[in-house]
């Protein structure tokens, strides 16, 4: 028998109401372990597969599956036809100029430098969105954010000057300029297609990105060099599956649940992840130096998403 007590704080905490209160919360906790993994699996997947061909084969399957995801919640793909070029130029800058940048970048650098580097992402947008959009403009306390990110880059790159490695900076400019097209794809979704379906225009925009980056792979890299093993196959699938099109539906199901505010807490935290799971996980090396900028970095995040309202994108 239940007491008086039991009883009454059952009522008060029913369990839909304590589910509704802690799955998002617990979903926000698995996309900052996803998205800071995501790294990882990159960097395992390029030990035995090319770039282009790595990346084009992973939003092919991420592809297949939003788009039978879609058609089974009735999305219909049709209705946005007129809005084609709209969809497909961001598309173009974000699914394959910014992640052939990624992919051709962490060949050179390793997993957790890569996502503090491509954590600048929401510093370029507050730049470009000063341009393009009316509702977002450059203040004070963005411009200091903006300024103390990139002094934390700044300070990475200074680090990274003596080292010998083959195009280590070569790889640290082709991260930061992917979140530079990241960013701009990002203020043209915002400003272009707010009436437009994310599933759709994911789905279609993660097809042309396919398409390209597969066609880059067989004009520009030989099929031979894909090895089939647990690394090229386990990274794949991992990042296409979970990084991309699980993410992408627990991201729109959790900002129709939470303010947008709190989402963008998971940029903060994706690159410490990163840096952790690489450490643990490839023995990556963290310096002081590598602290020091990516508290920076994270420190000017927030000062610019504070008064933001452009989501981050998906990896």
């Amino acid at each position: 028998m239940k007491t008086k007590r039991e009883q009454r704080e059952k009522s008060l905490n029913p369990p839909d109401l304590k589910r509704q209160t802690y799955l998002p919360s617990l979903l926000i906790a698995i996309l900052c372990f996803i998205w800071g993994s995501t790294w990882v699996g990159i960097k395992i997947g390029l030990e035995d597969s090319p770039p282009f061909l790595s990346a084009g084969f992973r939003f092919l399957l991420a592809t297949v599956f939003l788009y039978i995801w879609a058609k089974s919640r009735g999305v219909k793909f049709s209705s946005y036809r007129g809005q084609i070029a709209k969809i497909l130029i961001p598309g173009f800058f974000l699914y394959y100029v910014s992640y052939s940048f990624v992919y051709w970048g962490e060949q050179y650098i390793n997993a957790g430098l890569t996502a503090v580097l491509f954590a600048t992402f929401p510093l370029f947008v507050s730049i470009l969105a000063t341009f393009h959009l009316k509702d977002e403009k450059l203040n004070l306390v963005k411009f200091l954010g903006i300024i103390t990110g990139f002094s934390g880059i700044v300070i990475i790159f200074w680090e990274n000057l003596s080292f010998t490695g083959e195009n280590v900076l070569g790889g640290m400019a082709g991260i930061i300029v992917s979140a530079l097209c990241s960013a701009y794809a990002s203020v043209r979704v915002k400003r272009d297609l707010h009436l437009v379906d994310p599933v759709v225009i994911s789905t279609y925009q993660m097809g042309l990105g396919t398409i390209l980056l597969l066609c880059s792979g067989f004009l520009f890299e030989r099929f031979s060099d894909f090895k089939i093993s647990c690394k090229s196959i386990g990274a794949l699938i991992y990042l296409a599956v979970f990084g991309s099109a699980l993410a992408f539906v627990t991201y729109y199901w959790l900002m129709k649940k939470i303010d947008v505010t709190k989402l963008s807490l998971i940029a903060f935290v994706t690159p410490v992840v990163a840096l952790l799971l690489g450490w643990m996980i490839l023995k990556e090396t963290i310096t002081g130096y590598l602290l020091l900028g990516t508290l920076l970095v994270i420190i000017g995040i927030w000062m610019v998403t504070r008064y933001s309202t452009i989501e981050r994108s998906t990896l």
